[in-house]
């Protein structure tokens, strides 16, 4: 799958990974075929410095990933990242088959429809989803278009280049997590329909592939951070003693006996006893099954009654203890965690395994597009 906006800068050398996010900041070094880590980081984003998928704040953030290289004492500069899911716009469009050097005006002509900015403001890209070989002359062909604000665009760069690094290609977030699936995208009969579910700190993605063609791709606005502002709410904490007691106590459904017990609940934290916390948090994980539940009807009716053979959830937001198993058995699909280490060669001897596993729900977007450094040049 095409990398967005990458029609500006082209990939010369190999590249990190690094994904900007309202919660944290993942840099990742990938080197070589078969691609092999070399190290990664992850640090909090400076409090404030994003906001609703803009950045606010570009010299704090600057200064953090300027610390960041040095942790990761790597010489390479040239840097694979995404734009927030907040502020990228993408459309599936059809356009009749023409030459490819007439490509950029029609797209462009037909994507006006449909975003909601002024043409001549954004930066826009997009990749065909048919082989233009193949479809014959008159033909209608499917185009995935993704746009977003040149001054977003522009400040995301301007930052980096603060930091002393040089963007090579900005690609949209869950499109990089779905090129850690790999070959799991391809069946050896047919090819599956695969649901990719990003749920991050501040938004959330939902993405269907055919194989490796996108099938649909949708923003909702549920995310990590609706689940602490309801658990801040309930229990009368702070943003950060909410986020705290998401990660240690935070059940998607009140648990079993025996699954209580393993959660040694101590008499200073009784107060966040498995049936408050959940009750605390079931309203946003209604609405958020509910939108999933749109989504995939929505994609029903748009091609037909295709059941989903496969889906995988990714971000730091899937990590809410018992979510994955509850959104497989509300939905009706098969889930699990996305492993992004799968074909990374990683050197035992200098990485924790158990703790970069404890990382995947979080790593599989950098790691795309760490992928995307280091995979062959356009």
């Amino acid at each position: 799958m095409r990398d967005f906006f990458g029609g500006l800068l082209r990939p010369r050398v190999e590249a990190l990974g690094l994904e900007i996010g309202t919660s944290n900041l993942k840099l990742v070094e990938l080197s070589g075929n078969p691609p092999s880590l070399r190290g990664l980081a992850i640090r909090p984003t400076p409090p404030g410095a994003i906001q609703e998928g803009s950045i606010v704040e570009p010299g704090a953030l600057a200064n953090e990933l300027r610390e960041m290289l040095g942790e990761l004492r790597t010489r390479k500069r040239y840097v694979v990242t995404a734009a927030s899911n907040l502020s990228v716009i993408t459309r599936t469009l059809q356009v009749p088959k023409m030459p490819l050097k007439q490509m950029d005006e029609a797209v462009r002509w037909e994507a006006e429809r449909y975003i909601p900015f002024p043409i001549d403001e954004v930066v826009l890209d997009y990749s065909l989803l048919d082989s233009h070989e193949t479809i014959p002359d008159g033909e209608q062909m499917d185009v995935v278009v993704g746009a977003a604000r040149q001054e977003t665009v522009a400040s995301l760069v301007e930052t980096l280049k603060a930091a002393g690094l040089e963007p090579v290609v900005i690609d949209v977030k869950p499109f990089a997590g779905l090129r850690t699936l790999g070959g799991r995208l391809k069946g050896t009969d047919r090819e599956p329909i695969t649901l990719f579910l990003e749920i991050g700190a501040e938004s959330s993605a939902l993405v269907l592939t055919r194989g490796e063609r996108l099938l649909l791709n949708r923003i909702i606005n549920l995310s990590g951070k609706d689940f602490t502002a309801a658990i801040s709410k309930a229990f009368n904490l702070d943003p950060v003693a909410a986020e705290d007691a998401k990660k240690n106590y935070g059940l998607a459904t009140i648990p079993t006996e025996d699954e209580d017990l393993l959660l040694d609940f101590d008499a200073e934290r009784e107060r966040f006893n498995p049936a408050r916390m959940y009750d605390a948090i079931r309203p946003v994980l209604v609405e958020l099954t509910t939108e999933l539940r749109r989504s995939l009807e929505f994609f029903r009716v748009q091609v037909g009654d295709l059941g989903v053979d496969q889906g995988f959830v990714a971000g730091g937001g899937s990590k809410l203890r018992s979510l994955v198993p509850l959104l497989a058995d509300t939905l009706g699909i098969p889930l699990e965690i996305a492993d992004p280490w799968q074909g990374i060669q990683v050197d035992k001897s200098k990485f924790d395994l158990d703790y970069l596993r404890g990382l995947s729900a979080e790593f599989a977007v950098p790691i795309g597009l760490a992928l995307r450094g280091v995979s062959p040049l356009d």
